[in-house]
């Protein structure tokens, strides 16, 4: 399947391979390859879900409190209201879908992608609590 955008969000590349557009805003599906140590800081949706899905890669989760691992073939859940985070924990580049719902996240993604960290975190943050987007101090 070829995406319907590709977007670089804090350094990684970030694929839309199904819009909200295309579902008529009911989900979003992503495709997320994460250089070693790669991953985004710990954060919380307010509006989202999201289901986590390991193609290739050894990562870890930040979920409830606890990190875990997961390798290829196992799925972790990110639920709204809490914070939570991944990293490539391996040697080499992971791969992982990431479905979204309700849609919504491409568009945010979308925003925050022409911006740098840390030359631009204070646009990235307002971006965020537009969005309903917040990360852990």
């Amino acid at each position: 399947m070829s995406p319907a955008s590709t977007l670089i969000i804090f350094g990684e590349p970030v694929e839309i391979l199904v819009s909200g557009q295309m579902t008529s805003g009911r989900s979003t599906t992503l495709l997320q390859t994460s250089p070693p140590g790669g991953g985004p800081p710990p954060h919380m949706h307010r509006n989202e879900d999201e289901t986590f899905f390991v193609l290739e890669g050894d990562y870890e989760f930040l979920a409830n409190g606890a990190w875990i691992k997961a390798a290829p073939g196992q799925a972790v859940q990110g639920m709204r209201g809490s914070f939570h985070t991944f990293r490539n924990a391996g040697t080499a580049p992971g791969k992982m879908l990431i479905f979204v719902a309700p849609a919504g996240l491409e568009k945010y993604f979308e925003e925050i992608a022409p911006l740098s960290v840390p030359g631009d975190m204070d646009k990235i943050l307002a971006i965020s609590e537009r969005f309903g987007i917040s990360f852990q101090p």
